[in-house]
């Protein structure tokens, strides 16, 4: 449990969500536990449940799935300030196919999903947080499958770059490429041929 006296997350918290008043901040703190991890430390395995959901105040978190061929896919890369968890298992209490882990050093708020709904019931404030969350997270999740439609690689890589460049200063490439449904390979030709014409534009 975290203390309301923590006047490093208080801060923190009220800088990435200054609409909440200090009785919510305390409240939603009340329910969390602050974890520091390490680069590539797991925090959902596969085949299990887990009802855990992780506020992500530094650093950025991965969730994939492993095909029968033990190749990873990544569907989830969640930077700063963003929610996550395995949604199989929070959202219909079924064990989860994915694994989850951190990119980089990562700070995290982790809370139980159904302590975070209770929480709902009494602030307006968090349940509009709520609802922002799952609303970014569906257009997400369905602006990724359209693009895999309807869009280019490199036009792929140009969007997540423009909406979420943070990611590109931690996440590593294989990462990514996998995420933009593309081999590490392509991904570097893409960056490549970007540098290319950016230098050619300033010649």
């Amino acid at each position: 449990m975290i203390s309301n006296d923590n006047k490093f997350l208080f801060k923190k918290f009220k800088e990435i969500l200054p609409e909440f008043s200090d009785e919510d901040i305390y409240s939603f703190l009340e329910i969390c536990t602050f974890k520091r991890l390490k680069n590539k430390a797991v925090i959902i395995e596969p085949n299990q449940k887990s009802s855990l959901v992780f506020f992500i105040l530094k650093g950025v978190i991965r969730g994939y799935l492993t095909n029968t061929d033990g190749v990873e896919k990544s569907v989830f890369l969640r930077p700063a300030s963003t929610i996550i968890g395995a949604p199989d298992a929070f959202l219909d209490n079924k064990i989860s196919k994915y694994t989850f882990e951190v990119i980089g050093d990562t700070e995290l708020l982790v809370f139980e999903f159904s302590d975070f709904e209770k929480l709902t019931l009494k602030s307006t404030n968090i349940l509009k947080f709520l609802l922002s969350s799952y609303k970014e997270m569906i257009q997400t999740l369905l602006y990724r499958l359209e693009s895999m439609i309807d869009k280019t690689p490199e036009q792929r890589y140009k969007d997540l770059l423009d909406k979420r460049p943070e990611l590109f200063e931690t996440a590593y490439h294989k990462d990514i490429a996998s995420y933009l449904g593309i081999t590490p390979v392509s991904l570097s030709r893409i960056i490549s041929r970007r540098i290319e014409k950016k230098y050619l534009n300033i010649l």
